[in-house]
């Protein structure tokens, strides 16, 4: 009982010495960071468009570098939107931009906001342990690890874009990702392989369905990638859309393949000489209750990003139905994928579980 006490007592000691670091982290910057101390509102007016505007005199002091502990005062225009102008209040720390001889203020370059991530992370991190225990802490590795293997793939792409395919790239990383995610939190076992495996043809297969059925009515789909204007360069255009295809479902898939993997095993577990054929209505039960609700995260994941846009859009005048196509065309397209994905899921992990499993469990009922 006593360790289990130290356990919790730890978890909180690091926990707030984590956050107290990065309230203090000024010396990792090299940006001058200035603390407001105090602000005055001098006079507010109302743009063409409605907006109103405060012009406000700023106060403070920085806090790292060259000018560290040196007090100055400069002016910000800020909008209620948040649209125009950063919104700032005392004590928060800003990001400068300085003359050269560090005498006046050029502009706010942006807000610091570790802090507030940080103490997010922190809350994220003991949650997950206190509730899912070992479990937890598997679920952190293999998170931890899936974003390394992410930024390789990034840096490797970044550095070889005009040699490397991109969807072939992604094609071996998202393999990784299954495999490293459920080798890591269900360790090695025929239950893990079942996963795997499910996961990966189920990935594939749906994939390449989608990417048929895209290629072959794809003109006449006519998909927006409204963001890719903004870039000076694009390469590889088709094959970021189907790399989005690619990764988007690929959590949901793993979850109904482990689900039912293990619920499968757990079956064959306590009656060796089950039938087949109840194994598969209970797999399809089991499924049954999964996919309404990863069809949903689907729709909330990939569809909720572009409401601000659809509605800056239409505080634009732009009609509805034209926000939509323009900018959630695509989305919509993924999510179908996704969706498809989802579904093909089910009879194949059923399939590949009943498959694997049963050869397990009919060694060990002979012996």
């Amino acid at each position: 009982m006593q360790k289990k006490y130290y356990k919790y007592i730890i978890m909180a000691v690091l926990s707030l010495a984590c956050v107290i670091f990065t309230y203090n982290d000024y010396f990792l910057y090299k940006t001058p960071i200035l603390k407001i101390n105090h602000i005055e509102n001098e006079y507010k007016k109302t743009s063409t468009y409605g907006e109103d505007y405060y012009t406000q005199t700023i106060t403070g002091v920085i806090k790292n570098g060259k000018y560290k502990g040196k007090k100055m005062t400069f002016t910000n225009t800020m909008s209620t939107s948040g649209v125009y102008g950063e919104q700032v209040h005392k004590n928060t720390e800003l990001f400068l931009d300085l003359s050269n001889d560090g005498s006046r203020v050029v502009g706010i370059a942006n807000i610091k906001r570790d802090k507030y991530l940080v103490i997010l992370l922190v809350i994220f991190l003991d949650l997950i342990i206190l509730v899912a225990g070992k479990k937890g802490c598997k679920t952190l590795i293999s998170l931890f690890g899936n974003i390394i293997i992410s930024a390789c793939a990034i840096i490797f792409f970044k550095n070889n874009f005009k040699t490397v395919n991109m969807l072939l790239l992604y094609f071996f990383v998202s393999t990784l990702y299954i495999v490293f995610s459920l080798y890591v939190t269900n360790g090695k076992s025929r239950k893990t392989l079942a996963a795997i495996v499910s996961s990966v043809v189920s990935l594939f297969v749906s994939f390449g369905l989608s990417y048929a059925i895209i290629k072959i009515f794809g003109k006449d789909i006519n998909l927006y990638i409204w963001a890719m204007e903004y870039n000076d360069a694009v390469y590889d255009y088709e094959n970021f859309f189907y790399v989005s295809v690619l990764l988007c479902g690929l959590g949901a898939i793993m979850d109904i393949a482990i689900t039912i993997a293990s619920s499968l095993s757990e079956l064959m577990a306590k009656d060796p000489h089950i039938e087949v054929g109840a194994l598969v209505k209970s797999g399809r039960e089991i499924s049954k209750d999964i996919v309404g609700t990863m069809t949903t995260v689907m729709l909330y994941t990939c569809y909720t990003p572009i409401i601000p846009t659809v509605l800056l859009a239409l505080k634009n005048s732009m009609p509805l139905m034209r926000a939509l196509d323009l900018y959630g065309t695509l989305e919509l397209v993924i999510i179908l994928c996704s969706c498809i994905s989802i579904v093909l899921a089910i009879p194949v992990s059923q399939f590949v579980s009943v498959f694997i499993l049963k050869q397990q469990y009919k060694k060990e009922a002979a012996i």
